[in-house]
Formats: structure tokens, C-alpha cells, sequence
């Protein structure tokens, strides 16, 4: 049985998967917060363990590199990359003669910050569809790129400084990457800049950036979270201009984000990039989590066994495998009927 609440539960496993209440044990896929909670004890990738110490530092860890198969209380896993933010693994499980894969956050398209995706061919596959509708189809990552550079010039041409907005982990330092390839130096908001010393002892080389300072930020690029304004850190600026780096594209900028403008550069996967996962996995059975439900429609309209689950589903897994039954979901669901 696979149940879905705070977290990912499988029947046997005995350790639940990106919970988000306290747990005894807990696989943690990547350390953003919503991900994450006061666990005794994690199992995640060296690079996952260090920043979740920033948020929790005593917790008990075990540690696990990508590409490692290892036996976990008496569970065959293996960890591997989602592309998501450095250090954020997927999982596989080797479950009574299945493989179970739970894909956490992931993102397809290339990172200057982090290992490629890999895809597994799987029996269950538990993924993420955080923009699972066709209307949400990024562009090509060097066309981001190129609007991120043409907002920088843009903003210093008008006599504003420029500031990059994105999540203080994971997108801030693929923006910091991004302009210190491009030869500008960066003034970080602290929270970025904690977040990209740590990057940085990882192994990941930036270009020049310093902690924020109100003397020194204006002849380089501001790097913030969104909602900067909301900050005591970083009040009191004076002509800037911000650009959010954001996957729900630049015609909804939230008003807290402190955005005037967005660029679609996103940390997961667009509608073409989950169908291409789906495509190269090839599942027997598909659940999706988080986003949209209609993708698990448009999945089983593709000929795939697929599910959209709320939290307290439950499903039972058979041995009746059969790909291209279709589902009707209850609180309590056997995809395998």
C-alpha cells in the first residue's frame, strides 16, 4: 500500500518520504521547506543534509551520494538526481519485487549549479506535477539566459540597479552563477548569501559577490528573495528594479514578490518535460502529487494507468499490472484492478 499525507507512506518502508511532519525517519528529497520537518532522523544526500543542519541542526543523518544502492533498515534504495537544486535525489525502491520511484521536486532542462536529471525505468513511479498544464511550456534555457542579461543592461542603461529575485536556495545561486559567468559581480541578501558559501564549500565556483552592503551594492547585481521589501536587511533602497525568476511567467507576478518584471526560469519541469519523463520511466502505474490533477487525466487519455492523489488517499498494489486500465479514484484505490 502507497498512502499519501504528510508525506509519501509505503507499506514495509519504514521510513515515510518528504514528510512534513515530525517523523521518527524520513527520506528528505532536497531541503526546501516544504519539503522538510523537525525529523529525528533523515536519510538524503550529503549536500541535502547540510542544508537541512542550517534549519535543524541536531538531527540524526543517514547519508547517502547519488548513484548509491545501499541497503536502508532493511530496504534496497537508491538515490539519484532530480536537477532540482544541488543535492535533491529521487529515489528508488526495491519493494517486493517492484521498483518504486518517488521523484520529489525535478527539473529536466539543463542547471549551471546542478547534476543532470537521471530517468530509471520504474513499476510505480510517485511524481511531482507542479505545472502539470499544457499552457505551462518554458522557454529554451539560453533564451531565459539572454532576458536576464538584456533586464540587467536594460535597468543600469536607465540609471537603476538591478535585482534577481528567486528562492534564497537553489534558484539565488543559479542566478549568481548565471551573472558571474557574464562578468558581473553580486551583492547577496544574507539569507542568499549563507545559502551560497555553502554552495560554493560544495564544490560549485561563482563568480565575485559579497554580502549586501548599502555602501557598496549599487554598481552590482542585487540577488534577493522574493518578498525583499517585507525584509529589514534590505530597507531603504532606492532606484531598483526587480526581475523574479519564476516558472508561472512574467504575465503573474505575485504582488508580495517586490517583482516589477519575470523572466521563466524555473527549478522543476514544465508539461513537455513530464511527459517526457513519464515517456523515457515507462511506469506501470503513475501517481502524481502537488500541481495540477488534470495531468493524471491527460495521462490516462495517453493510454497511461495514472492517478492524481489528495492527501489521505491510499492505493493497494496487486500483482495485476496491467498498463492501460483505466482508474476511477476513491479514498481508497487499487490501481491494479
Amino acid at each position: 500500500m502507497i498512502h499519501y499525507n504528510s508525506g509519501i507512506e509505503i507499506e514495509g518502508v519504514n521510513f515515510t518520504l518528504d514528510a512534513t511532519r515530525k517523523n521518527d525517519f524520513a527520506f528528505v528529497s532536497h531541503a526546501h521547506s516544504d519539503h522538510v520537518a523537525r525529523h529525528r532522523k533523515i536519510l538524503a544526500t550529503p549536500e541535502t543534509i547540510i542544508f537541512f543542519r542550517k534549519r535543524f541542526n541536531r538531527v540524526l543523518s543517514h547519508a547517502v551520494t547519488l548513484g548509491q544502492r545501499t541497503m536502508v533498515d532493511g530496504v534496497d534504495v537508491e538515490l539519484f538526481s532530480s536537477g532540482h537544486i544541488l543535492g535533491a535525489a529521487q529515489i528508488m525502491i526495491h519493494h517486493n519485487s517492484r521498483k518504486i520511484v518517488y521523484t520529489g521536486d525535478f527539473k529536466m532542462k539543463e542547471s549551471a549549479t546542478v547534476a543532470p536529471i537521471e530517468i530509471k525505468k520504474c513499476d510505480v513511479l510517485v511524481m511531482e506535477t507542479t505545472y502539470g498544464r499544457p499552457e505551462y511550456v518554458f522557454p529554451d534555457r539560453n533564451v531565459s539566459i539572454d532576458l536576464i542579461l538584456k533586464f540587467i543592461k536594460a535597468t543600469r542603461v536607465s540609471g537603476y540597479t538591478p535585482m534577481i529575485l528567486g528562492y534564497s536556495l537553489g534558484k539565488a545561486q543559479e542566478a549568481l552563477k548565471i551573472i558571474g559567468d557574464n562578468g558581473y559581480a553580486a551583492s547577496l541578501h544574507p539569507k542568499v548569501h549563507e545559502m551560497s558559501v555553502l554552495y560554493r564549500k560544495c564544490g560549485i565556483k561563482f563568480g565575485e559577490f559579497e554580502l549586501f552592503n548599502h555602501e557598496t551594492y549599487k554598481d552590482k547585481v542585487l540577488i534577493a528573495p522574493p518578498g525583499w521589501r517585507r525584509n529589514s536587511e534590505m530597507r531603504g533602497l532606492r532606484r531598483v528594479k526587480a526581475c523574479m525568476l519564476t516558472g508561472w511567467g512574467v504575465g503573474n507576478i505575485p504582488r508580495w514578490s517586490g517583482a516589477d518584471s519575470a523572466v521563466p526560469l524555473s527549478d522543476h519541469a514544465d508539461y513537455n518535460d513530464l511527459l517526457e519523463y513519464v515517456e523515457k520511466a515507462e511506469p506501470k502505474k503513475i501517481l502524481t502529487i502537488h500541481g495540477f490533477r488534470e495531468f493524471a487525466s491527460d495521462l490516462r487519455d495517453r493510454g497511461y494507468d495514472a492517478v492524481h492523489l489528495e492527501k489521505g488517499d491510499s492505493v493497494y498494489l496487486t500483482d495485476r499490472t496491467t498498463k492501460h486500465a483505466p482508474v476511477k479514484q476513491t479514498k481508497n484505490m487499487d490501481l491494479f484492478e
